[in-house]
């Protein structure tokens, strides 16, 4: 079976990720996280992504065409303000992964995080640290640290 080259790895990797920015900011949603791919199970989903990742496993794809799809792909979630999370599950039978989408606009992660760095967040879904509402309120009433007041005669020595 041919593999594609890096060129349509990256072409295929820009065209997925509409379809994954489009579920990432689909409204509505009470959780942060929609999957686009189950690592476990070829059919559990139907997303572009997911079909993308299991022709990849199945077809054994070189890392620099896999590297080219990863790639095109975050850089077009990166600038749609989309980051990717990957919950990393340990069962019975070893570890397994879902990859979903978070639309950064909505949520914001409760923990450090740099989207210029990486597009590509790994949680695991028991994690206290997570995902919370974007709230203009939260900054506005978020408190501040306040300043000790500087008295103008401790500068230069005693106070009389």
């Amino acid at each position: 079976m041919a593999h594609p080259s890096t060129e349509e790895a990256a072409r295929l990797g820009r065209d997925d990720s509409k379809e994954a920015i489009d579920l990432a900011r689909s409204g509505g949603q009470m959780y942060p996280v929609v999957t686009i791919a189950d690592g476990a199970d070829h059919h559990a989903q139907t997303t572009a992504f997911h079909k993308r990742w299991w022709r990849r496993q199945d077809e054994g794809w070189p890392a620099d065409v896999n590297d080219a799809y990863d790639e095109a792909f975050t850089r077009e979630l990166l600038a749609a303000k989309v980051a990717v999370v990957e919950l990393v599950f340990d069962a019975a039978d070893g570890k397994w992964s879902n990859v979903g989408v978070v639309d950064l606009e909505v949520w914001e992660p409760t923990f450090p995080f740099d989207p210029e760095s990486t597009g590509w967040v790994q949680q695991d879904p028991r994690s206290r640290v997570g995902w919370r509402r974007r709230s203009s309120l939260r900054k506005l009433f978020g408190r501040k640290k306040k300043q000790p007041p500087q008295s103008a005669g401790m500068l230069g020595g005693a106070v009389r």
